[in-house]
């Protein structure tokens, strides 16, 4: 993989923006975009969270909808308490597993060295469905997983939670954080 080159902005567009060096720092100091995943043990623990939100949040608009009944402040204190104690046992049940961007040209560069097989190539594979998953799942991980471990979860865990880490991984390489001003995003004055 090779260097960025930093080569001095053109005349033009220095003349045309003053802060071209502080946009290039703010560009260069970009951090790679990140992508969690959530893990659960015990999916009652997560419905909970989920029931107590949703109650909180109910009666809080039903308080502010009356602010002189003391009833529904005090049901909507009360729904605030129990969403605070199921916040923090859904908040101790859950792991999270954080995958970030690589940099330059590292994604490709891994799936060259994970090519699919001749049957893979066949059915439109890009990589080795064997060996790609956890190389890439390491490599973007920011945890510290290592290919082994990536791999010993990839063999253990169900089907649909492997798809997940897997996907996680993926993701954070097809994480799109630009625009190409379809009128989405802030004006130019």
């Amino acid at each position: 993989m090779s260097a960025a080159v930093h080569n001095e902005p053109p005349a033009a567009a220095v003349a045309a923006d003053a802060h071209w060096s502080a946009k290039m720092g703010r560009l260069r100091a970009r951090k790679a975009a990140e992508v969690p995943l959530y893990l659960w043990q015990d999916p009652e623990i997560r419905d909970a969270f989920e029931a107590a939100r949703r109650d909180a949040h109910n009666a809080r608009q039903l308080a502010e909808s009356d602010p002189a009944n003391k009833t529904l402040k005090q049901e909507a204190e009360e729904a605030a308490a129990a969403l605070k104690e199921a916040r923090a046992a859904y908040e101790a049940d859950c792991e999270v597993l954080m995958f970030r961007a690589l940099p330059g040209d590292a994604f490709s560069d891994l799936v060259k060295e994970h090519p699919p097989t001749e049957e893979q190539a066949e059915g439109g594979s890009d990589w080795n469905e064997d060996t790609f998953p956890a190389a890439l799942i390491a490599a973007a991980n920011v945890d510290g997983m290592t290919e082994d471990d990536a791999a010993d979860l990839l063999a253990t865990w169900g089907m649909a939670d492997r798809v997940d880490l897997f996907q996680a991984a993926l993701a954070a390489q097809n994480t799109k954080r630009s625009d190409w001003g379809k009128g989405s995003g802030p004006t130019r004055s």
